[in-house]
């Protein structure tokens, strides 16, 4: 395949567009730029597509930074329409559309909603030969629907602010920050087929996120360079994978959230636990497939457990490896027994039947006391970790981990780990081999402005720190984090849930890259 990518088009006897080159095999998708905009006098001139040379969106004008950015990108890509074929070329096309929407001074948002509609319509490919009716350029759009003359549609620079203008005119007051980007793509465009956005979002979002703080590819007829004037950001959670509007209204404090890859898709999946003020009287479960951006429903149901009383907290894990998800519930007080009481929900039987009901070794404890289960050992079965994250003695996170193999009456090498983390008030925690070395790792999450990850090193004992990491994600009550590896590329991401305060009036996800 040529550097330029263009799709080899052909006509059926019905006249109906078969793809060749990247779509072999997949399916022809039509795609209709339909938002009608009044033309202006200078847009009714006619001007052939073919006399005009594309900015800086041809192979000749591809620089080396662009091809080095496709060849980073490329093992995470994973989208339907462009995924593993992205290129130089494609990198450049992005580029313009990263550096239009800079250049009018919106945010990293606009672009990504820019240039997930752009793989959709034409895998950022300038196409400046119509192939479907008198679609043009990167966004595909019709001068008969009154985006713009044919000349002006094939000049990336125009397409983008096109889109931008018809992006704010639809969406006044920043409204385009917030909520579902498939959807807000689908409304700038009306296109025939709404689904086809939302798919793209995590490709778009690595692409930007490679470009926006690098140099913007030179001008027409200006010097062209090698010299990127900045680095992207680096390290553990600074690029966005992905922004999305899960399919779920607001979600107050009776809802516990976790991840879990429930249907084996290699996705992890959202399970939204949802445990008193059930329409049953039950405590009801329903999970979001992450395959499509928890825009989809996989299950949703009445478990065999009463409702909670504020006392329980919940998580996942495959309990007996049926290959099945399960339900753990942790009663960490108002328990008959006196101690902290455990109860496991079989996930083969759709949260009905109970696999364990056991009381723990340890005493009853308060909200400073979160807990979770990993296999601490590698011996295969489930573990109690249990991490008090304020009021303690030492003044830091200490830890206490039972032994599943002992029906948690046994600890795990010390009775209590005093971490290197600071207590503080707020700290959420999970567990996670985050350097891939078979031994479980503490991660601590602080919200703030700038929300901070820590991991602990579990071969330290948690007394060291494997990545201390501040993020550009702000959060507060309003927001869950959480630590699970989204885009299978074997290191933890965290995935931001936005439970109330949204302006979609839906909890929305973002997914920043570990």
């Amino acid at each position: 395949m040529s550097e330029s990518g263009e799709r080899a088009v052909n006509r059926s006897k019905r006249g109906r567009p078969r793809f060749t080159g990247v779509f072999a095999g997949s399916v022809a998708l039509t795609f209709v730029a339909g938002t009608v905009l009044m033309p202006s006098p200078a847009q009714a001139q006619p001007d052939a597509a073919t006399s005009v040379t594309p900015a800086n969106c041809r192979p000749g004008d591809v620089i080396s930074a662009d091809r080095v950015i496709a060849d980073q990108i490329r093992p995470l890509m994973s989208g339907r329409r462009l995924g593993s074929y992205i290129n130089g070329n494609r990198v450049a096309c992005a580029r313009i559309i990263v550096r239009t929407v800079q250049d009018r001074g919106l945010g990293q948002r606009a672009a990504v909603i820019a240039v997930a509609t752009a793989i959709a319509e034409s895998t950022l490919t300038n196409h400046t030969v119509a192939t479907d009716h008198d679609s043009l350029g990167l966004f595909q759009q019709r001068p008969s629907q009154g985006w713009g003359s044919p000349g002006q549609l094939v000049d990336p620079t125009y397409a983008t602010n096109a889109f931008l203008d018809a992006m704010i005119r639809k969406y006044p007051k920043n409204a385009w920050m917030t909520g579902d980007i498939g959807a807000i793509c689908q409304r700038v465009q009306t296109s025939a087929t709404p689904w086809a956005y939302a798919p793209e979002v995590p490709d778009a979002a690595l692409i930007v996120g490679a470009l926006w703080a690098q140099v913007t590819a030179p001008q027409p007829g200006a010097a062209k360079t090698t010299t990127p004037a900045a680095a992207a950001p680096t390290g553990p959670f600074q690029r966005t994978l992905l922004t999305t509007g899960a399919e779920l209204g607001p979600l107050d404090g009776a809802h516990a959230l976790t991840l879990a890859d429930w249907n084996a898709d290699g996705k992890p999946d959202l399970v939204v636990v949802k445990a008193a003020g059930t329409v049953t009287g039950k405590t009801e479960l329903r999970i979001m497939d992450g395959s499509r951006n928890f825009s989809s429903l996989l299950l949703n149901t009445a478990t065999g457990l009463g409702p909670s009383d504020g006392t329980q907290t919940y998580t996942v894990t495959d309990w007996n490896a049926d290959g099945k998800p399960d339900l753990v519930v942790v009663q960490r007080s108002g328990t008959a027994s006196g101690h902290v009481e455990i109860r496991v929900v079989d996930g083969a039987s759709y949260f009905q039947k109970l696999l364990v009901e056991t009381s723990t070794a340890l005493p009853p404890a308060d909200e400073h006391v979160q807990f979770t289960v990993a296999d601490w050992n590698g011996d295969g079965k489930p573990d109690l970790v249990a991490a008090q994250t304020s009021g303690t003695a030492s003044k830091k996170v200490e830890v206490q981990v039972l032994d599943g193999a002992s029906n948690f009456q046994q600890p795990l090498g010390a009775a209590k780990i005093t971490t290197a983390e600071p207590a503080a008030d707020g700290l959420q925690v999970a567990v996670t081999d985050w350097n891939a070395d078979k031994r479980a790792d503490l991660v601590t999450i602080r919200k703030a402005a700038k929300s901070e990850v820590h991991v602990l090193d579990g071969a330290s004992s948690l007394t060291g720190y494997l990545s201390q990491t501040s993020t550009g994600q702000a959060a507060d009550d309003r927001y869950e984090l959480l630590i699970n590896d989204f885009n299978g590329d074997k290191h933890p991401d965290l995935v931001v849930v936005q439970k109330t305060g949204t302006a979609s009036g839906r909890a929305e996800v973002t997914v920043l890259g570990g």
